[in-house]
């Protein structure tokens, strides 16, 4: 049962196509080690202008954005695709009503259906937001082992990775972790009990990395990671893995199942959001999480050791 409350939104929120488009602008930008200046002059317009697009604090205009894809090598198809998914330059949310069970404006949802693109815009986004809020049934990325990375980013298995993999394209391996992001991650309880199968060392020792990821955490500061306990129902239990980020200032919901989902501003956005702060609530304590850590670690040692 969701207790929490849903915030109302701080201000008119900015499509997440608008959002994700921008941060990919800027990725390519950066990439290829073109200046704002460069961008610039090819699209006519001032410095500030191209930074206001790559932070999505002011629409880009579809040719603009055409040019800028081509400038920086897109594929003529894939940026049709995301022209197309840009919502109208003069298309404001307050115009539109909130309707369906979701209480969405019509562009407040987004699904990146583009395949290995969108699986890199995916990566950066949670790379490089400010704030990431994140509800996970397995060790997320950034903290596993390399024993659990490459069990968990197995080809045969993974089908969309949440690390920059061989085959992506090459401006993701370049999208380093934001150096002050504040992320807090909050694991689901069956996490504990994996790998009681065949493979209990490989566990044991990603359990123990995360204990130890636990005992360095400073208050209010960098990594926060939690255990959320399975005996009571939450409504994020419902939802599955899911996160909300804040990005240039915009707050986003983001859901990576066949493809990454964004959502900013809608009754569903508010609700989730809701919903993860109703389970950072509900987590356990820092000590207790350590604590269930070390042990579930110890059980599986003796059980490799068996």
């Amino acid at each position: 049962m969701l207790h929490a409350v849903p915030l109302p939104p701080a201000e008119v929120p900015q499509a997440p196509a608008r959002i994700v488009t921008g941060l990919y602008l800027r990725c390519l930008r950066e990439a290829q080690q073109i200046r704002l200046g460069q961008a610039a002059r090819a699209v006519g317009v001032s410095e500030p202008a191209v930074s206001r697009w790559e932070r999505a604090k002011s629409p880009i205009r579809p040719d603009a954005l055409g040019t800028l894809l081509r400038l920086y090598g897109v594929a003529d198809d894939h940026a049709r695709y995301l022209v197309g998914s840009l919502p109208p330059q003069n298309y404001n949310r307050r115009q539109h009503e909130e309707q369906g069970g979701g209480r969405r404006a019509p562009h407040d949802c987004w699904a990146d259906v583009a395949p290995d693109e969108a699986t890199a815009r995916h990566i950066a986004v949670m790379r490089l937001a400010s704030e990431v809020v994140q509800y996970c049934r397995q060790v997320p990325a950034g903290l596993r082992t390399e024993g659990y990375q490459r069990f968990v980013l197995d080809p045969e298995v993974c089908i969309a990775p949440d690390e920059p993999v061989l085959g992506l394209p090459s401006w993701v391996h370049g999208v380093d972790w934001a150096e002050r992001q504040r992320r807090t991650v909050l694991l689901d309880e069956t996490v504990l009990g994996q790998g009681r199968g065949d493979r209990p060392a490989m566990v044991a020792d990603q359990l123990r990395h995360l204990a130890q990821l636990v005992s360095r955490e400073r208050e209010g500061q960098g990594l926060t990671i939690r255990i959320l306990p399975a005996e009571q129902v939450l409504f994020i239990h419902t939802v599955g893995a899911t996160a909300e980020v804040t990005l240039h200032e915009h707050r986003m919901t983001v859901a990576f199942g066949l493809s990454p989902t964004y959502e900013t501003g809608s009754g569903a956005a508010r609700i989730i959001g809701a919903g993860l702060r109703e389970a950072a609530d509900a987590a356990w304590s820092r000590d207790a999480t350590y604590e269930a850590l070390v042990s579930a670690a110890e059980d599986m040692e003796r059980r490799a050791a068996s």
